[in-house]
């Protein structure tokens, strides 16, 4: 009996050792190797027949820096160099440039000032920026030549057919107003501008995915989930994250996409969700 006591004793420990042993694997995995895999997610999201007229329109949206937890200035460089490899007629900055201190937004805002592209550069602020300095990270984003929009509209021209673009401030720090961004839906949306929206969070979607101007919202702020199960998805999601984790969804006829962001909270590690950027080209033929 005191046998076989001692074989299940030692059967146990080699059990909880190939366990830990895989644990750490992993964890260094998921921080040395898929924490810097940085893809670029293509998608093509459909028009309906009233927002034909931005029909190729080529998106490349980012979002989730977080760089004051590592400061990986080679990491933004990498992603800065692929968008614009991309040749998108819009780019778009989803928040949360920073996590705690908003100081470090200046040499993030260096690196991002390389971005270009024939509509502009433009940005919304996370609740981790709300939170940390609005304020400063507003300032040093414009400085390098990012029009950050806080519950506003600009109207650009694709093809020589209006449309808008409208920016708020984070739904979680209590900052986001869409009637203040785009007052009352007319009421002959057809022959209003087609809208397309950013927005940090992405389950403000539930909100005003029945406005007809609306075409696509783009958000960030889940990471994807950061750490995945493999076939079961994310392990933990945050607040105002829970509906739209990561991808292109649909809700009446307007679209909704996220991204897995590029960079992390800690624990700094991915797994099962790669870093983002993300290349959304709108079809009507799709």
């Amino acid at each position: 009996m005191l046998g076989k006591m001692k074989l299940f004793t030692r059967r146990a420990a080699l059990g909880t050792g190939l366990l830990g042993a895989a644990g750490t694997g992993s964890l260094a995995y998921g921080n040395l190797i898929e924490r810097h895999q940085l893809t670029v997610e293509k998608v093509n999201c459909p028009l309906k027949p009233t927002h034909a007229q931005l029909d190729g329109l080529r998106i490349a949206m980012v979002a989730d820096f977080h760089f004051d937890e590592l400061q990986e200035g080679e990491l933004i460089d990498r992603c800065v160099k692929m968008i614009k490899a991309q040749k998108p007629d819009l780019i778009i900055l989803c928040g949360d440039y920073v996590s705690h201190d908003s100081e470090p937004i200046e040499p993030l805002a260096q690196h991002l000032s390389q971005l270009s592209a024939p509509l502009g550069v433009f940005a919304v602020l996370g609740n981790h920026d709300h939170w940390s300095g609005a304020g400063h990270i507003t300032r040093q984003l414009t400085a390098a030549g990012v029009e950050v929009l806080r519950n506003q509209t600009t109207t650009l021209s694709y093809r020589h057919s209006p449309f808008q673009l409208a920016g708020l401030g984070s739904a979680w720090a209590g900052a986001a107003d869409y009637q203040h961004a785009l007052p009352s839906s007319p009421k002959s949306p057809a022959n209003s501008p087609p809208v397309i929206l950013a927005v940090h969070e992405p389950d403000y979607f539930d909100r005003i995915c029945n406005d007809p101007r609306l075409v696509l919202q783009v958000s960030g702020h889940t990471h994807g989930g950061q750490v995945c199960a493999p076939f079961l998805g994310a392990i933990r999601l945050p607040s105002w994250g829970k509906n739209y984790v990561s991808g292109l969804y649909r809700r009446q006829d307007s679209h909704i996409y996220v991204t897995r962001g590029v960079g992390t909270l800690f624990p700094h590690v991915r797994f099962c969700c790669p870093p983002e950027i993300s290349l959304i080209t709108l079809s009507a033929n799709v």
